[in-house]
């Protein structure tokens, strides 16, 4: 099979897979959302004079962050400080494919966690909006310091640990699978949406 199916395959049989946690989730859940909003977000983010933009095409979307050019929050914006891109399924998934914060802007809003903070809060209320229930992502190994990091930081997030991409622990279709997909070998983690915004509500 070319690269191509295979790829497509792997994606078609994570959307279903998801669909079926969705519907076991709401099934079973008995609370109300989080009250957490993509506005309350964006506010947030304005006081620390960062501008928060959601940017769609279809089920893609990217999430920028930028500077205000002044304390005023006139609407002008400056530099960009960091970004979250991925896609998004009617079956309630969400890929992150990129989150990003350039070493220049990491004194801002209380470093590197407090700007990617703001952008994964502002894309799951978004991605919340359209039905997303359950997000995944690779931390990707670089180097082993700087993985073990990523791992830390997205498990403060709100992320698990779901398994080891490209290790060669999981079956060998499964691994290609993975790395096919996720175009990395790293830490493939996992989280419900409604958690991760309930926990930084």
């Amino acid at each position: 099979r070319s690269r191509a199916s295979l790829l497509c395959a792997m994606v078609s049989s994570t959307a279903k897979r998801h669909a079926r946690a969705r519907a076991c989730a709401s099934s079973s859940s008995t609370s109300s959302s989080p009250n957490l909003t993509a506005d309350r977000v964006a506010l947030s983010a304005s006081r620390r004079n960062i501008r928060l933009r959601y940017d769609g095409l279809g089920p893609a979307f990217r999430v920028t962050a930028t500077a205000a050019l002044d304390c005023e929050g006139d609407g002008q914006e400056g530099e960009e400080v960091g970004h979250v891109t991925g896609f998004w399924l009617p079956t309630g998934y969400v890929h992150f494919d990129e989150m990003r914060v350039p070493r220049t802007a990491r004194g801002r809003s209380q470093g590197a966690f407090g700007t990617g903070l703001l952008l994964g809060c502002y894309a799951l209320c978004r991605l919340r909006e359209k039905g997303c229930e359950t997000a995944e992502l690779l931390a990707i190994n670089d180097n082993p310091y700087q993985y073990d990091k990523l791992v830390r930081y997205y498990e403060r997030m709100g992320f698990d640990k779901v398994r080891e991409v490209g290790s060669g622990e999981s079956p060998w279709l499964v691994d290609l699978g993975d790395q096919l997909v996720w175009g990395g070998t790293g830490m493939l983690m996992r989280a419900r949406v409604d958690d991760v915004i309930e926990k930084w509500a």
